[in-house]
């Protein structure tokens, strides 16, 4: 027998976009293999359409929306499965044996926890959408490697080595999940899937990538919040995460640079978006509050830690190029979103 994979698919109010992603994961070409949409409160006719169109699929439903990290913890707790696939509604598959190419890298290795997608545009696949994520340097945060670049190929042969899994898209060892804690639930949304890797690197899991899994993403599809919201929870996740996971050696110099990068960007946005500078302040405030929490947290992570600080560093900062956005790179992305 084959390993058990469940396929696990978030919704929130997003019926037209389980009419593109249901179809194309039911052609999947893998025997032993269970679709679950993860249905988190949404009061659209998501879960009837389900039903109605998908029988073979199985529900779970939360009576309102627990974010991205609680459902996702509480449905793989649900599941019984040797491997889980953590998957957007905003998402198609192209190809039909994505999940065995998945499995041939992840079985290889007991050590390796996870094993990103190749994320494509939704809109015109020859630009990436994603290979899984890695840091930028001076503390500034993380970001998706090859974004919106065109698709040569450049991080396929040999396959790049992501610091961390995007969650769109992403195969997970259920073992590991359960051995690191799963996601931060009080994160909700964002940042969540930087916060889970680099806890499963400091067990000792390896993450890899998968450039013949191909799926074809919409950026931004799944979410409607302002960006307001977005860079609260963004600004706010990313200082606990940096809180919990950094080594002795490395703190004081995370929290120093995103301080002060937090700062410029909130003297910047004063002028014209003093609703984002203000969502930068709460995001302090509510690490302040929390600040006993996230201490309890640290404790148990770095004393369980596996992993050298520098090696952790090395693999957060590889050599891979990052490129800033440029005009032209902002002006594809305004395109796909509006073209929606």
């Amino acid at each position: 027998m084959k390993p058990k994979v469940a396929v696990l698919v978030l919704n929130y109010n997003g019926v037209n976009w389980l009419k593109r992603c249901l179809p194309s994961l039911f052609r999947t070409e893998y025997e032993n293999l269970e679709v679950w949409v993860i249905d988190n409160g949404s009061s659209d006719d998501s879960v009837d359409f389900v039903r109605a169109t998908h029988p073979n699929a199985e529900i779970l439903m939360f009576e309102e929306n627990l974010g991205f990290a609680e459902a996702y913890n509480r449905a793989i707790n649900s599941v019984q499965a040797d491997y889980v696939v953590l998957l957007n509604n905003d998402v198609t598959v192209p190809e039909a044996d994505w999940i065995e190419r998945l499995l041939e890298t992840i079985e290889t290795d007991r050590r390796i926890g996870g094993v990103q997608c190749k994320l494509v545009s939704m809109n015109d696949p020859t630009h990436l959408d994603s290979v899984g994520g890695t840091g930028v340097r001076y503390w500034l945060g993380f970001t998706e490697i090859g974004k919106l670049q065109v698709d040569t190929g450049r991080y396929d042969d040999p396959p790049v080595t992501p610091f961390y899994l995007c969650a769109a898209a992403a195969l997970i060892r259920r073992q590991a999940f359960l051995d690191v804690g799963g996601f931060d639930n009080a994160f909700f949304a964002y940042i969540e899937d930087v916060d889970f890797s680099w806890r499963l690197r400091l067990a000792g899991y390896l993450i890899a990538y998968q450039p013949a899994a191909r799926i074809a993403h919409f950026w931004q599809g799944s979410t409607n919040q302002s960006v307001t919201w977005r860079t609260y929870m963004q600004r706010r996740n990313l200082l606990r995460t940096i809180l919990k996971n950094c080594g002795s050696t490395t703190i004081l110099w995370a929290l120093r640079n995103y301080i002060l990068h937090s700062i410029i960007l909130a003297v910047a946005y004063t002028a014209r978006e003093p609703r984002r500078a203000f969502a930068i302040l709460r995001a302090w405030t509510w690490n302040i509050t929390h600040l006993r929490d996230t201490y309890r947290q640290r404790i148990k992570i770095q004393s369980g830690r596996r992993i050298a600080e520098e090696s952790i560093l090395r693999s957060m900062y590889p050599p891979i190029p990052y490129r800033p956005l440029s005009k032209e790179r902002l002006h594809h992305i305004l395109s796909l979103v509006f073209s929606r």
